[in-house]
């Protein structure tokens, strides 16, 4: 059998060192081996690599009396000092994405990319890391094409999007959570919906914030315990920081979630909504023809059931990017995009069910708010900046240009009233931990200590800190017990 070299790397110094850790983990010819006893092939040869915020992709040719081209994907190799509950929340999310994507394709016409082989174990059965061998699907990535085709063209693909969104719809669940089979499963069917906590670990950059490990069959349910956990963090983490604005804005954010979700359209249950429906999953082919043709939708990972107002939002190329100045050249084609999305799934919708009403196209032309919301209380940190003052604006008129802009004065009142006891107790941690760090310094008050980190580290230098000052004072306060 003949082999081709491991995969070059230096031309990718300057990607992320997981990068350079995973190329050297994988026993990339045992790897392609398996694909060959699978397809009997008699050689192959590796084919271009690709890497992303998550995994590496290779893509390899296998060579017999008709050849094939598979795509192989590894997660990042972690450094050392992962502990057991990562790993088995990296197993369980290879699991579910694997479930998915067979659940998918065999309960639809979504083109999803066949899963030929994988080991979601932390060595991959002697592999040295997870991997998943897929068949590689024609197209390309329609992000590469989208800004260049016309409307005609763009509204031949948006068609087809409508179409596997309806699709989507309708393969619903009994309760919001991520797509496992076998584990949980009945006599009547193998597929369960298990939490999402089992397949995400990071507080932010997930789908669910640590702290919740059920599941929910309401989606003010969902959501009110997804921002409840927002304040409880901002609450923990970061002891002494100014925060009480972004704590003011998780509580509104909570008080907005009966207002924003239509819980009767999850009468049927909840639909599978695939976690990053962008232009880069979506494979595209006859590009240059005045009917392009979606050949594959890829990246299943991180997708599981969600509320249908959820589930209900535009795609991610035809909606403004946080990040683009009001006079962005994109933002009128935006427009004109999603008005003929919105003529579309009305057709589709009415077509499906003449005498339905159009209950997801209006979900859809409601949007908006929704995704606003959604994308705070889920990437705090990262969108907070950008959205501010859109939420504002939308929900509650004011432009960034007010003198008395109303976001200030909604703080004003919350801090002086409802959140006042919290607002002084964040005031007081400020002043308790400026004279840790006069004492301790900042190498071991650390601006990312949790109150209860501070705490221990407060106990373990008490003899160091004067008697009756601020941190005494606290560690004897309420505010300190847990």
């Amino acid at each position: 059998m003949a082999t081709s070299a491991s995969p070059a790397s230096s031309d990718h110094d300057h990607y992320s060192p997981h990068l350079e850790r995973t190329i050297q983990a994988v026993n990339w010819t045992a790897l392609a081996a398996i694909a060959v006893d699978i397809y009997q092939a008699s050689t192959f040869t590796w084919g271009s690599q690709l890497h992303g915020a998550s995994n590496l992709v290779r893509f390899l040719k296998l060579h017999s009396n008709e050849d094939v081209e598979v795509v192989i994907r590894v997660p990042y190799a972690q450094e050392e000092g992962i502990d057991e509950k990562e790993m088995e929340l990296s197993r369980l999310a290879m699991e579910s994405e694997v479930a998915t994507m067979e659940y998918v394709s065999s309960h639809s016409r979504v083109p999803v990319p066949r899963v030929i082989a994988y080991n979601s174990s932390s060595d991959g059965g002697g592999i040295g890391s997870p991997y998943m061998i897929v068949s590689k699907a024609v197209g390309t990535p329609l992000c590469s094409v989208w800004n260049e085709m016309q409307d005609e063209q763009r509204e031949v693909v948006l068609r087809q999007v409508v179409d596997i969104i309806l699709q989507l719809s309708s393969l619903r669940f009994d309760r919001i959570g991520a797509i496992f089979k076998g584990e949980g499963g009945t006599d009547h069917s193998p597929w369960t919906i298990l939490p999402l906590t089992k397949i995400s670990s990071s507080e932010i950059w997930t789908i669910w914030p640590a702290g919740v490990d059920k599941t929910f069959t309401s989606a003010f349910d969902y959501w009110i315990a997804y921002a409840t956990c927002n304040i409880e963090r901002i609450d923990r983490n970061n002891f002494g920081s100014v925060k009480d604005y972004d704590y003011v804005c998780a509580w509104l954010h909570r008080s907005l979630i009966p207002s924003l979700y239509n819980t009767s359209l999850d009468t049927k249950g909840f639909p599978i909504n695939h976690s990053d429906f962008h232009s880069q999953n979506i494979l595209i082919d006859d590009v240059d023809t005045p009917s392009p043709r979606i050949t594959a939708i890829l990246d299943w990972e991180g997708t599981s059931t969600a509320p249908t107002t959820s589930f209900a939002q535009y795609p991610l190329f035809i909606v403004d990017h946080p990040f683009w100045d009001d006079d962005h050249l994109l933002k009128p084609r935006n427009m004109r995009d999603q008005a003929t999305f919105n003529r579309l799934m009305r057709e589709a919708e009415c077509r499906l069910d003449p005498d339905g009403g159009l209950p997801l196209s209006q979900a859809f032309e409601a949007s908006h708010g929704v995704y606003l919301f959604e994308q705070l209380v889920s990437f705090p940190y990262w969108m907070g900046g950008q959205l501010f003052h859109p939420f504002f604006e939308h929900f509650f008129g004011e432009k960034e240009t007010d003198k008395e802009p109303f976001s200030w004065t909604y703080y004003s009142t919350m801090i002086s009233g409802p959140l006042k006891d919290k607002a002084d107790q964040f005031k007081n941690e400020t002043i308790v931990r400026r004279e840790a760090v006069e004492i301790l310094g900042e190498d071991l008050v650390v601006f990312k200590l949790t109150r209860s980190q501070f705490k221990a580290l407060s106990l373990q230098n008490l003899d160091k800190f004067p008697s009756g000052g601020e941190v005494e004072k606290w560690l004897d306060s309420k505010y300190a017990i847990e």
